[in-house]
């Protein structure tokens, strides 16, 4: 198959990406929002033969995944598997991710060389700074005015190898059923993703806006999005950090106060609990 159409619902949308790349099994499209209203990738859902592997540089608000909801968080990769109906909710305005298309042929003959068992991804991963200068090489060489196909080539089996042995070390599935209360829940996540740098942002307002109860909007969002208010609010908040780590002057504290956090102590402890390690720590390990 024609590994382009994997990165959107049709020529019209595919043509919105930046950059296209590709090799004979693998293919990386980068898209960069325009920042125009209307010239932005739609909301769409489609499904394909080959897998697929997205990864987001910015955030993105809400991912449709097999009949499940989720945020597309900054450092994680979501993998997506041959013919899982799959998409966006919203448009993609000031968006920044790769899709990583792969021949399902090929993928799975390095799965089996590599031992895994024959079982399909669902589960997130961390992409760390090898992936990101692989896929960089990937695009450096592909463009090239005197292309060496081998080279290509080695390197886009790197690619696939490195996101081949991160997905298999998780367990998690992240399919959900879609609960009801779509259309309510869907306006707050939207608005929790245009407002989260606002310290003031209560989830008491949220409840208010949606026009449930605070408890009962408490119940509704976490069965619609599998996290309580506070916790995706929390995950949108790290998530835009984890972008602003890519720009060395910033401070940590900048960071914190950039996305919602009043100091930097608490931004260290929500990002402790989340990721496992401090902001810092964090930042040399996987953009430094």
């Amino acid at each position: 198959m024609n590994l382009r159409t994997a990165h959107g619902p049709n020529p019209e949308e595919i043509a919105k990406f930046r950059s296209i790349d590709s090799c004979r099994f693998l293919s990386i499209g980068e898209y960069v929002s325009f920042g125009s209203e209307g010239k932005d990738l739609r909301p769409f859902r489609h499904t394909h033969e080959c897998y697929e592997f997205l990864i987001p540089l910015k955030t993105v608000p809400l991912v449709y995944y097999e009949k499940a909801n989720y945020i597309g968080e900054v450092g994680f990769c979501y993998p997506i598997n041959p013919m899982e109906d799959h998409g966006t909710e919203f448009d993609l305005a000031d968006a920044h991710l790769f899709s990583i298309a792969i021949d399902k042929q090929y993928l799975e003959g390095i799965v089996s060389r590599l031992g895994f068992k024959g079982r399909q991804l669902h589960a997130r991963f961390p992409v760390g700074k090898a992936l990101y200068e692989l896929i960089s090489r990937f695009q450096q060489a592909a463009r090239s005015p005197n292309r060496d196909e081998p080279l290509i080539d080695s390197i886009a089996e790197s690619i696939t190898v490195t996101m081949v042995k991160e997905a298999y070390a998780q367990e998690t599935d992240l399919r959900r059923p879609e609960k009801k209360y779509a259309p309510r829940i869907k306006e707050i996540v939207y608005y929790m993703y245009r407002h989260y740098p606002d310290p003031n942002l209560t989830i008491a307002f949220l409840a208010k806006k949606s026009g449930y109860s605070l408890s009962h909007f408490s119940r509704v969002f976490k069965a619609f999005m599998h996290d309580s208010p506070v916790v995706h609010l929390n995950k949108l908040r790290l998530s835009e950090a984890k972008r602003l780590f890519f720009d060395k002057s910033l401070k940590i504290k900048d960071i914190a106060e950039m996305v919602g956090y009043r100091n930097a102590s608490t931004f260290t402890e929500a990002f402790r609990v989340a990721m496992g390690m401090n902001p810092l720590d964090y930042r040399k390990k996987y953009y430094n």
